[in-house]
């Protein structure tokens, strides 16, 4: 049995009756190739009963610890490839919005935790021929990078898959005693005051700069101190951010807003004006929220903050949970021009992760040691739903996260992947989600937004892409 990692139990710890801490990919594919022009139910399933043994996490569910003493525990499950694999067909003319309505759907509702935390959706009838492919896995099973790992293991790099042994189905392990667990929940709860000291440098250290921990009372103090004995220099302090109609209690809905922009014109904009390619999405990205806010007449004077994933695992690493820490930078929407938006969201990047990095990458899962197993959902649910509390300033407006996915075209059984776009979870005071993904020239936009807070999402993926356009013209002069 393997334990689930401190932040795999607060993505846990996160979830209620309207929060949904999974992520997606939705892959569009061109059958064009296969047998009959066709992707079937059959074909997906025979492809995943042959790679399951590439993807462990795919095998294993949840163990709850009695009384929560400590956290859960993955053990050996069977995967019924009936129940996790399934088909759906959307109705004539089969186009994008239809599509992004029925992934909304899907994406909404939760994972079953007495089960393997993932599932697939074959989407049959969109126009022209095609079918899409909707992946959900919990946060708690994999972070960005190990989720790219799990797309590599299922798909092939040329329409002829690779052939492997279809295994009979593992029958799983016997799931512990209530006594076992028991004994591991006191163990835990025993080295608890250990792990709680361990963690606390970290936690220190970098006490102001984690999203909503770093909101509370006391917070900044904790970390400008810690900050002054270990003569480490602070380069900022970390923005407070406006309160907007995004930045409320969600309800159990979702709505998705998908784009797709020319990789090449992004890195184009990226050596024109000497920054990266995060910074053009942040950029871009404070462009589409500034034009939303415009139109609903809530553009604050101050900036939006943003809070950005950063990855600590090596790029070739493939262990599963979650590996990450996060800095909260201030968003640009109080800059009019384009090209002065992206020289703002650069030089706050820049500041943001040499500060990170100054400090203590790993502040958040030290902070998360702190708090004993057994206090872990209480403590979550209090901070999220104080983040949504009108009196309080939110502890950030929007959630922004650019993965890097293949440079090379990808199969699934034999059909070309023409498009992979990713899709992440919201949570109450946090209600707009922007994931990018790079993938065969591409940058792909997955926006999540709460159905009755941004009713309007497609909006700012779209003018995403107008902004690009905007500083486009900027760098061929």
């Amino acid at each position: 049995m393997q334990q689930v990692d401190d932040l795999g139990a607060m993505y846990l710890a996160a979830e209620n009756e309207r929060v949904r801490t999974h992520t997606a990919i939705l892959l569009t594919v061109d059958p064009a190739t296969l047998p009959g022009g066709r992707l079937t139910l059959r074909q997906l399933r025979g492809l995943l009963a042959e790679r399951l043994p590439l993807v462990p996490a795919f095998r294993q569910r949840l163990a709850d610890v009695p009384f929560g003493l400590d956290r859960p525990y993955w053990i050996e499950a069977v995967a019924d490839l009936e129940y996790h694999v399934r088909e759906v067909a959307l109705p004539a003319p089969g186009d994008d919005r239809q599509l992004r309505e029925q992934v909304a759907r899907i994406f909404s509702r939760p994972l079953d935790r007495t089960r393997p935390l993932w599932e697939m959706y074959l989407i049959q009838g969109l126009s022209g021929g095609r079918a899409a492919v909707l992946t959900k896995v919990h946060h708690a099973i994999a972070d960005g990078r190990t989720g790219l790992g799990i797309v590599a293991a299922l798909t092939d790099a040329s329409a002829h898959p690779r052939r492997g042994t279809v295994l009979p189905p593992a029958p799983g392990s016997a799931p512990p005693g209530t006594a076992t667990m028991l004994l591991r929940g006191l163990a835990g709860a025993a080295r608890q005051p250990l792990r709680a000291v361990a963690g606390l440098p970290a936690a220190l250290s970098g006490a102001d700069e984690l999203p909503i921990f770093g909101t509370l009372p006391g917070a900044r103090l904790i970390g400008a101190t810690t900050a002054l004995a270990r003569r480490v220099r602070r380069h900022r302090r970390v923005p407070r951010a406006p309160r907007t109609s995004f930045n409320r209690q969600i309800s159990r809905h979702r709505r998705i807003g998908t784009a797709s922009v020319s990789l090449a014109d992004v890195k184009q904009v990226k050596n024109h004006f000497a920054v990266s390619v995060n910074d053009v999405v942040m950029a871009i990205s404070a462009g589409a929220l500034r034009r939303w806010l415009l139109e609903h007449a809530e553009l604050p004077e101050q900036p939006l903050t943003a809070v950005v994933p950063v990855a600590l695992r090596d790029c070739g690493a493939d262990e599963p949970g979650n590996q990450l820490s996060a800095v909260v930078v201030g968003l640009p929407t109080d800059v009019d021009a384009p090209a002065a938006r992206l020289g703002v969201a650069h030089r706050a990047m820049l500041t943001a992760l040499h500060d990170l990095r100054s400090t203590a990458p790993d502040a958040l899962t030290g902070t998360i040691r702190i708090v004993p197993p057994a206090f872990t959902v209480r403590t979550v649910q209090l901070l999220t739903r104080l983040n949504a509390w009108a009196p309080l300033s939110p502890a950030m407006n929007v959630n922004i996260s650019n993965l890097r996915g293949s440079h090379e075209p990808r199969y699934l059984a034999g059909a070309k992947i023409e498009s992979m776009v990713p899709l992440a979870g919201i949570t109450d005071g946090l209600g707009l989600n922007i994931t990018v993904l790079s993938y065969d020239g591409q940058l792909a936009i997955g926006v999540v937004a709460d159905r009755d807070q941004v009713p309007d999402v497609q909006r700012i993926a779209d003018w995403m892409g107008d902004e690009l356009t905007l500083l486009l013209r900027f760098a061929a002069h």
